[in-house]
């Protein structure tokens, strides 16, 4: 299958193709200039893999939660090309593909983590390969209430080292790759979703767990 994962969800962006047989992960720190970088970044990693956007099988997208302008960029990107081309695309929690990296292969507590800002930070606890929690808004000292204070949890994500710098326990072990991109397991997760959900609704839209600031003003929150 010739597949396309994109990761807009915060400065960390990824991008991942796959024709089945080769595959390019690309990944840029560019602090949120995915307006800038996604389309000719995108095209690049196409045409490493002779792949035209009309070859696309399949296009996945991090749904949220993460930046508002990110997940908006990345979510009207793959609806325009896929929409353009009558292909199918997905949406996959960017929580959930951090966390895939370690859901199969330890049963310690696992915490991706994105910023919210406001001292507040995105994030869910796994167990093992079990989601634990629902998505969380949540600040440090309310986050250090959900886990034993006996029990390990590791930290991953692009921010997982400002939370734990906010934590005062030491049981918290910070993955050393947590700031490499995820558009691989954003492809894997999707292409198990698509086999057994199929395509994302029309009128699909991101997971921000928070009402945006321009929100919270509108409705005098």
């Amino acid at each position: 299958m010739n597949l396309l994962a994109l990761d807009t969800s915060t400065e960390v962006l990824s991008i991942f193709g796959s024709t089945g047989s080769k595959t390019l992960e690309l990944t840029r720190d560019i602090d949120l200039r995915h307006s800038e970088q996604l389309i000719p970044l995108t095209e690049w990693v196409l045409r490493q893999l002779s792949l035209r956007p009309k070859d696309l099988d399949l296009v996945v997208t991090a749904g949220g939660p993460g930046s508002f302008t990110g997940l908006r960029i990345g979510m009207a990107f793959a609806k325009g090309l896929t929409g353009g081309i009558g292909c199918p695309y997905v949406t996959v929690s960017a929580l959930d593909a951090y966390a895939a990296r370690f859901t199969k292969v330890c049963d310690s507590y696992i915490a991706p983590v994105i910023d919210a800002k406001k001292q507040r930070f995105y994030t869910a606890l796994w167990k093992g390969p079990q989601r634990v929690t629902e998505y969380l808004d949540i600040g440090p000292e309310d986050f250090q209430q959900l886990i034993p204070k006996v029990q390990r949890c590791i930290l991953t994500g692009p921010h997982a080292h400002v939370l734990k710098n906010s934590l005062t326990q030491d049981t918290y072990i910070l993955d050393p790759s947590h700031r490499c991109g995820i558009a691989h397991l954003l492809a894997k997760l999707g292409l198990e979703k698509f086999q057994s959900e199929g395509p994302a609704r029309e009128d699909e839209g991101p997971l921000y767990v928070r009402k945006s600031d321009a929100e919270i003003a509108k409705n005098g929150l």
